[in-house]
């Protein structure tokens, strides 16, 4: 009797598990973690639901104008009217939490001093169908924070319109699921306000060659272990997270292999823990088109990055892109200065991708460094109506037949929804049902003894 029980207990698990998979589903991501610790510097951070969501027009609709100097060393770590890394949590969190038919929060893994990097998930789970993937990431640069916030005020944009039947936001979230990064490298707003400069991530690199990696020293003015009475040798960071991808990464011309070049390609292709983890996200996945935000100019920017005198397999399609992203956002479509190891050419150049690089802001003549690449709080919100109008057409593009032959093995697929986010995970779910079992048997065993 006893072995028919464990005979039925583990037919009933094993089925249990196959309904728990879908066998649609092309990709997965791991569920957001909670992670003991992962707000040490912010040692105040609750989450409080009671009042609400807050729209990101309503936060910034008394938000005041330039400050002297650079803005956000007067701010501190709360980074005035602009979110820091505890405020970015908690916004997402209040935003699944009120809207979880269309939201979901996931995470692709830890930065390099181990904070998670988050995804916003969106797509209208009550529409059980194929759906093709779009995908928008912000913050390579750490001073580059306004880009952040075009990724917050897209969110809510959608979110806002869903819920007041929009009938092409409807119709877009019933097609689409859309993967949002809002920052790749969240280390850097932990210490942006002492190092407005930041643009790598926090990979400690030893600059000076002397064998200590000493960077506390520039954030906060002191000598602090090899005696040489000179401060700053080591600047905070690292390896610039946008020349770290593989495509032509040994091609020097503007990437560098020293540490200390602000574009620092690091020690191999994806030797930082940001790039790894987003390539092994990109990698399950099949996008229609991805997109990211930077600022330092106004400007679209497409492949190829490492050399744009060089038209890329697929030039017309991008021509045409980018003159609809124009159009409708008012930036011009014209080529930078060479970037190699760019995320871009990889997306295109290895992976198949329609990929383009929106720059969202510069102010001219910035006296300067955060006043360069970011706009006054009073701005943010122009800055970023103007941004949405191309984020959504990139969300809503399709892919065309392309010419380039990518690098990768690439499987084209859709995406099933409901997605796997939204199921119990599956170790979860035999955990629970295993230890209540085993629960169950211990329970008996002691009553036996009794």
């Amino acid at each position: 009797m006893f072995y028919s029980r464990v005979f039925y207990r583990g037919l009933v698990v094993a089925l249990l598990f196959f309904l728990s998979c879908n066998p649609f589903k092309t990709q997965a991501i791991s569920p957001i973690r909670e992670v003991t610790g992962i707000f040490n510097h912010h040692e105040n951070f609750h989450l409080n639901f009671d009042e609400g969501y807050v729209w990101f027009w309503d936060e910034f609709a008394s938000a005041g104008g330039d400050g002297p100097g650079n803005d956000v060393e007067n701010w501190g770590g709360n980074l005035g009217a602009f979110h820091n890394a505890s405020e970015i949590w908690a916004k997402l969190h209040s935003l699944e939490h009120h809207f979880p038919s269309i939201i979901q929060l996931a995470d692709l893994g830890f930065s390099y001093n181990g904070r998670l990097i988050l995804l916003v998930i969106i797509t209208d789970e009550s529409v059980q169908s194929f759906k093709k993937e779009v995908l928008i990431v912000a913050h390579h640069h750490g001073r580059e924070v306004i880009t952040i916030e075009n990724c917050l005020y897209y969110i809510d944009k959608l979110v806002y319109e869903f819920q007041n039947k929009n009938s092409t936001i409807q119709e877009l979230l019933a097609k689409r699921i859309i993967y949002v990064i809002p920052t790749l490298n969240p280390d850097s707003l932990d210490i942006v306000y002492r190092w407005p400069y930041v643009r790598k991530n926090l990979h400690p690199i030893d600059e000076d060659g002397d064998g200590i990696r000493d960077e506390e020293e520039i954030l906060y003015n002191y000598d602090s272990r090899d005696n040489d009475t000179t401060i700053g040798e080591d600047f905070p960071g690292g390896v610039d997270l946008n020349r770290n991808y593989p495509f032509q990464w040994n091609n020097t011309s503007d990437n560098s292999a020293d540490p200390h070049s602000f574009v620092y390609r690091g020690a191999s292709p994806f030797s930082e823990p940001e790039t790894r983890a987003f390539a092994e996200f990109v990698r399950k996945h099949d996008f229609q088109s991805a997109t990211s935000l930077h600022s330092g100019v106004e400007l679209i920017l497409t492949p190829w990055a490492y050399d744009p005198q060089i038209d890329c397999p697929d030039e017309e399609v991008y021509i045409n892109l980018a003159v609809e992203l124009t159009r409708v956002t008012g930036i011009p479509h014209t080529d930078l200065y060479p970037a190699i190891g760019e995320w871009g050419d990889w997306m295109y150049g290895a992976r198949g991708i329609v990929s383009v690089t929106i720059e969202t802001y510069r102010r001219e003549n910035a006296a300067y460094v955060w006043d360069y690449f970011n706009p006054p709080p009073n701005k943010v919100l122009a800055v970023s109506e103007r941004v949405y109008p191309g984020l959504l057409l990139m969300t809503s593009y399709t892919r065309q037949e392309l010419q380039i032959d990518p690098l990768e093995n690439i499987t084209r697929s859709n995406t099933y929804s409901p997605t796997e986010e939204t199921k119990p995970p599956k170790t979860a779910l035999l955990a629970g049902l295993l230890g209540s079992w085993i629960v169950s048997i211990v329970i008996r065993k002691k009553v036996k003894k009794l």
